[in-house]
């Protein structure tokens, strides 16, 4: 019970970090429902660097991320390398702008490691986040191989 309590939590959190990225005025009505976020600095660990609301995102999505990775790699049948976020980064929030109750595509960048931070290169996971705080799984892709 406790558990259930946790994880449901854990989603309202999260749809409220949604809320926070995606409405911070009302101004944002009617008017297209992608926001771009700029990567001025791929990949830090210093979070204060960072809009708060990013590192709510990426708090909130991170056991997300690390599952889809994990499962990513098994399938591939490679080693299972490691995610942290510092190397994690919000790339897209997009949702139906003329939707009631859209349901928003997160996507995130990320550098998968393995061993003392050797990186296996760049990948992306996108969710979708519906208004009932289900999280599911869209996407998840390389979009860079690592450096040889």
């Amino acid at each position: 019970m406790k558990q259930i309590l946790h994880i449901r939590l854990r989603t309202m959190l999260g749809i409220a970090c949604l809320m926070i990225c995606v409405l911070p005025s009302t101004g944002n009505i009617g008017k297209t429902g992608t926001k771009v976020c700029p990567m001025t600095a791929s990949f830090t660990s210093d979070w204060n660097s960072l809009p708060l609301s990013d590192v709510a995102l990426i708090n909130s999505y991170l056991s997300h991320i690390q599952e889809a990775c994990r499962d990513y790699y098994v399938q591939r049948d490679e080693e299972i390398p490691t995610v942290s976020w510092y190397y994690v980064s919000l790339k897209e929030l997009k949702a139906a702008s003329l939707s009631a109750n859209p349901t928003v595509q997160i996507t995130f960048s990320l550098m998968p490691y393995s061993g003392a931070h050797n990186p296996v290169g760049i990948d992306e996971v996108t969710f979708a986040a519906s208004y009932t705080g289900q999280v599911s799984l869209v996407e998840y892709r390389r979009t860079e191989d690592a450096a040889a």
